[in-house]
């Protein structure tokens, strides 16, 4: 018999440990779980090894908060803001490692995870890549006249955080537009915490099921936070708070000024209704879809 997955966002972050290697989904600023983020870091998690998907606040945010050791990525970026300023910061100062990969070796390390397997063939893209993160990449045999390969490293997430747009209590996840890499990166994930705008009927899923990413049995853990991937958008719900994404890259130019806006919408934010309130309801009402 079915059972709740419904637990409080307290309750999700504590799944996550130190040191563990967390998937993040969306992309770029579309669908960053940033609720989550927000509660991982008032958690005062540490050590995290991230695996993003093409990204950008989500482990800007984390990096910048001092929860990550480590990360393995295509690119973490804000496009017309500019380049991720604590991604960027840490990465010179040589106190975040960073593992460069393309995305075929993100999408064939997750297929090889999802098959059980330690690799995955992809195309070898020409890059000098493999002799940057040779504990991701091998090369393989090339066959006279066929196109030169390679072997991607299987990718396994300890955990992954995904933003949705609707769930039932059970788990059964709809995405209302792209899934992205999500259903990717949960397959591929030890542990699957979901967070949604909103929680639906059983009956409302089984009536849109061609709407269903991840079913329940994937799933561990399903959140309820509305507006929870501001300022990044919800496809269909919300669109991405391009005046806010101003403000953390304004923010984050010196250490006090990102101690005050970690302040104000993440430690001082207790709950998803105060983080609302601290961005005042004119602002999110000219995101809205209508």
């Amino acid at each position: 018999m079915s059972h709740s997955k419904l637990v409080s966002i307290e309750e999700a972050v504590a799944l996550v440990p130190d040191g563990a290697s967390l998937g993040l989904g969306g992309w770029i600023f579309n669908a960053q779980p940033m609720a989550l983020v927000r509660a991982l870091i008032r958690k005062g998690a540490r050590d995290l090894d991230l695996i993003p998907a093409p990204s950008s606040i989500a482990p800007d945010m984390l990096i910048g908060a001092g929860c990550v050791r480590r990360t393995a990525c295509v690119f973490i970026s804000f496009e017309q803001f500019g380049l991720a300023p604590h991604f960027r910061r840490r990465a010179e100062a040589g106190t975040l490692e960073v593992v460069d990969l393309d995305g075929p070796a993100i999408a064939g390390g997750l297929r090889a995870a999802i098959c059980d397997l330690p690799w995955s063939p992809i195309p070898d893209l020409g890059t000098d890549l493999p002799k940057h993160a040779p504990d991701y990449y091998l090369e393989l045999p090339t066959v006279t006249g066929e196109r030169k390969m390679l072997a991607a490293k299987a990718i396994r997430p300890d955990v992954c955080f995904i933003h949705a747009q609707q769930a039932d209590e059970f788990g059964n996840v709809q995405h209302l537009a792209s899934p992205f890499f999500d259903a990717m990166l949960a397959q591929a994930s030890k542990r699957v915490i979901v967070q949604v705008d909103r929680i639906v009927s059983t009956d409302t899923i089984r009536r849109h099921n061609h709407l269903t990413k991840l079913p329940s049995a994937m799933v561990d853990a399903v959140v309820e936070v509305p507006w929870g991937a501001h300022p990044t958008a919800s496809p269909t719900a919300y669109r991405s708070d391009e005046r806010h994404l101003a403000e953390y890259v304004k923010a984050s130019a010196s250490d006090s000024a990102f101690a005050a806006y970690l302040q104000k919408y993440v430690h001082g934010a207790t709950s998803q209704a105060h983080y609302l309130d601290a961005l005042g309801g004119g602002q999110l009402a000219s995101l809205a879809v209508s």
